[in-house]
């Protein structure tokens, strides 16, 4: 079941610019003590020595980020940045989310684009998500109590909730306390035995020091980078990033960051005099991360990040690029881990011309593939490490596709405050194996390929609108759409905005064959309500 994350009007004044607000902020203030100063005259239980409501939930950063920007915004909370911050950071450490219960809704959390939850739950769907993210409801856990007062709290604040869509057709408070409470309070359970487990562990851990990384920035391609944190007090870190693509182009910046429940990292990095944020997982172990890094301003402008902490013993390779190789012909193959150390075994057909450099995490290799290579998608070996199906032989593409394969930009700037929400397309290609039929298991992915790019009507209502001489362009090259101009257009049909339905096309040229795939792609209006976790 697919569905669409909508957001309440109500919030827009209170949470707008949450989206960019940061949650680094140096500070030694004591978060302890601001919890206890700043939230005790509303959330004392004196019997039981207890802050009420707060001490029946556990949060992520972000979550306890929207929780206190509420408590501002609706009960007139008194509270500096600095002094928010601390109290965050104390929440998030102390009533924290585990890495086991956090897995499954980072996308919410890294601000991935072009999302769309699929949940086989139709209580939760219909009673919950039609207004916010099921990943919203998976980043909290509260006792039942606890989520039953949340429905009083959706009750006391939206008071038209009963008359919305999938509510006036039912019994809507009754199934929320007699069927929605009971799920919640199981799924979703405050239990705090495994979150006991691990904030023993991570008060000692040591993250400061160099991680190679390695990342994938949407319509700008492949990076090799150090990121490197310098220890300060509180969790608080020193951060530099120094790289480069594959292409040559330098990625360089500087910034600062905070660690949040022993694995949380949020980082904030001037890049080229541009603004990013990084969302990133520190492994159980300690020894590797993953997550993204976006602009401020513009999430949907970011890249996958994946990387290893060099004070790690052990072998791994991390990535190697290209992705494939073309039989009959010459690349070079560059490939990134920790201690890169011992014999290089590539996939049959490929042979070595010569080494170009090697250091404890990248190999950088001349090489070509013979002209009576087989397709196939092989192992690279270092040593000990492997990594499955990390290159690919093949004689020529059979397949493309376009991803994502749905799409939403959003129209800005002109008419309005909010900026252009831009949508960046790439295409994979695809061999088709020794079955030579496309759509089979045996396909063999080949990475991103260079494709042309334009834009066509939809469907015939799209057509007639003129969707396409309105929406905005797409770059031929690059398969980047921006956006029109935000407000009415008096130049349009009843002066209406620059919406539109259209149909994203990608064109793959490979010797004489021509090949074309596409995506939908929604242009809408600007999104007012931009919280942390829609």
């Amino acid at each position: 079941m697919k569905y669409i994350v909508l957001n309440p009007i109500r919030l827009v004044v209170g949470l707008i610019v949450l989206g960019s607000l940061s949650l680094n902020a140096k500070g030694n203030i004591d978060g302890e003590t601001v919890v206890n100063t700043k939230c005790i005259a509303c959330h004392t239980d004196v019997s039981s020595n207890k802050l009420t409501r707060i001490s029946e939930q556990r949060k992520t950063p972000e979550g306890w980020f929207m929780t206190i920007t509420r408590m501002q915004s609706a009960n007139g909370l008194a509270i500096t940045e600095e002094e928010k911050m601390a109290a965050v950071k104390y929440l998030s450490d102390t009533q924290g989310i585990t890495p086991n219960e956090s897995k499954k809704y980072r996308y919410i959390l890294e601000q991935q684009p072009n999302i769309q939850e699929t949940s086989h739950d139709t209580l939760l769907t219909e009673m919950c998500v039609r207004c916010h993210s099921a990943a919203r409801v998976g980043l909290q856990r509260r006792s039942t109590q606890e989520w039953n007062k949340l429905i009083d709290f959706h009750l006391g604040h939206f008071p038209t909730i009963e008359y919305h869509a999938l509510s006036r057709d039912r019994d809507w408070l009754n199934i929320a306390k007699d069927e929605v409470v009971p799920y919640l309070g199981k799924e979703f359970n405050l239990e705090k035995k495994e979150w006991n487990k691990w904030a023993k562990q991570f008060p000692n851990r040591n993250i400061d020091g160099s991680w190679v990384i390695t990342g994938h920035t949407l319509g700008a391609g492949d990076f090799i980078a150090n990121l490197k944190l310098e220890k300060l007090a509180n969790d608080n870190f020193n951060v530099e990033i120094n790289g480069k693509y594959l292409d040559g182009r330098p990625l360089k910046g500087k910034g600062n960051a905070i660690l949040y429940s022993g694995y949380e990292l949020r980082t904030s990095l001037t890049i080229n005099d541009i603004e990013f944020k990084q969302v990133l997982a520190i492994s159980k172990d300690n020894k590797s991360l993953k997550g993204r890094m976006f602009e401020t301003l513009h999430p949907e402008e970011g890249s996958s990040i994946e990387g290893l902490y060099t004070k790690d013993v052990s072998s791994k390779i991390l990535n190697s690029f290209p992705k494939s190789i073309k039989k009959d012909s010459k690349a070079i193959l560059t490939i990134v881990g920790n201690n890169l150390n011992g014999k290089i075994s590539l996939p049959k057909g490929i042979k070595v011309k010569k080494v170009l450099e090697r250091t404890n995490n990248k190999i950088v290799l001349d090489v070509y593939s013979t002209a009576t290579a087989q397709s196939l998608n092989g192992d690279i070996k270092v040593g000990s490490s492997v990594r499955k199906n990390a290159l690919a032989v093949y004689d020529k593409v059979d397949n493309i596709k376009v991803f994502p394969q749905y799409a939403i930009a959003r129209v800005g700037d002109g008419g309005g405050k909010m900026p252009k929400q831009h949508a960046i397309f790439e295409a994979y290609g695809f061999n088709a194996g020794k079955d030579n039929k496309i759509g089979t298991a045996d396909d063999i992915p080949l990475g991103v390929v260079n494709a042309s790019w334009r834009i066509e009507a939809f469907n015939e209502i799209a057509k007639h609108d003129e969707d396409v001489k309105y929406v905005g362009t797409i770059d031929t090259y690059s398969g980047r759409f921006t956006p029109s101009f935000a407000g009415p257009n008096p130049k349009r049909k009843f002066s209406t905005n620059n919406a539109g339905n259209i149909k994203v096309i990608a064109t793959y040229k490979d010797e004489n064959k021509e090949i074309q795939a596409d995506s939908h792609l929604i242009v809408t209006v600007q999104k007012w309500v931009n919280p942390p976790i829609n």
